[in-house]
């Protein structure tokens, strides 16, 4: 009759099973006490619970868990791998130890993310890239594409940069070209117009409103003068004709 000490263990048996990704079974009647504890320090190192059970409660709850033909893998002692995140740990693991304890470690199948895997076949699963590898992969060949991308662009600016200083170097030497520069001149540079200079020639030679003033004077008073030279020989002729006819009035007389 089945005591609750087993009923428990095939309850917690059950359980592992059904959560677990991967299992992996082997015998280990050949390895020492020490041996086994290195072994399930591996185990525990990678974060895979290792455990020995008894092939008859193993039995019990590989069937509870709905697992078809696990059951029949357990034969005497038994020691199981069980993983619960990465599958292919767990088997690329066993497959070390059994390389490394061989031939007193040997493997008897196991489950992967419950698809049963036969002895025979432990070895194909292990060489199984990890989820870590899957990665690393899927990103290198992400970035193959972006770097041959990155790589050609570089290259093309490259070649727009070189083409454009060549324009740089040969455009001033075209004809007919000015300089940049004298379109950059402010306005308060550049020279002045030409006809700046015959007007303040102009100015120059123009008489001040105060020289004028003072010569028109002095036009003035030859303008009188002059009528007054002029009525002088008028005045001879007339006393001279007046002189003439006093004798002939005398005469006549």
């Amino acid at each position: 009759m089945p005591t609750q000490a087993k009923i428990q263990e095939v309850e917690r048996l059950k359980e592992r099973l059904e959560r677990a990704t991967a299992v992996v079974l082997a015998d280990y009647r050949g390895l020492t006490a020490n041996e086994m504890v290195e072994l399930r320090e591996k185990f525990t190192k990678e974060g895979l619970e290792y455990r020995v059970v008894k092939d008859t409660l193993a039995r019990i709850a590989a069937d509870e868990a709905g697992i078809e033909g696990l059951s029949e893998m357990f034969a005497g002692p038994i020691s199981i791998a069980l993983g619960y995140e990465d599958p292919a740990v767990a088997f690329k693991l066993s497959e070390e130890c059994r390389k490394t304890y061989s031939p007193r470690y040997e493997l008897r199948g196991g489950v992967f993310e419950g698809a049963l895997v036969a002895e025979t076949e432990v070895k194909r699963y292990a060489l199984l890239p990890s989820r870590e590898e899957l990665l690393a992969k899927l990103v290198m060949m992400l970035q193959s594409p972006m770097r041959a991308l990155a790589v050609m662009l570089k290259a093309k600016i490259r070649e727009l940069a070189t083409v454009l200083s060549e324009v740089a170097k040969t455009r001033p030497d075209e004809p007919g070209e000015t300089p940049t520069e004298s379109v950059e001149e402010s306005p308060a540079e550049a020279p002045a117009p030409a006809e700046s200079a015959p007007e303040a020639e102009a100015e120059e030679a123009a008489p001040a409103p105060e020289e004028k003033a003072a010569d028109e004077p002095e036009v003035a008073s030859d303008t009188q003068q002059t009528p007054d030279s002029e009525d002088e020989p008028d005045s001879q002729e007339e006393t001279e004709a007046e002189k003439q006819q006093e004798p002939q009035q005398e005469e006549e007389e």
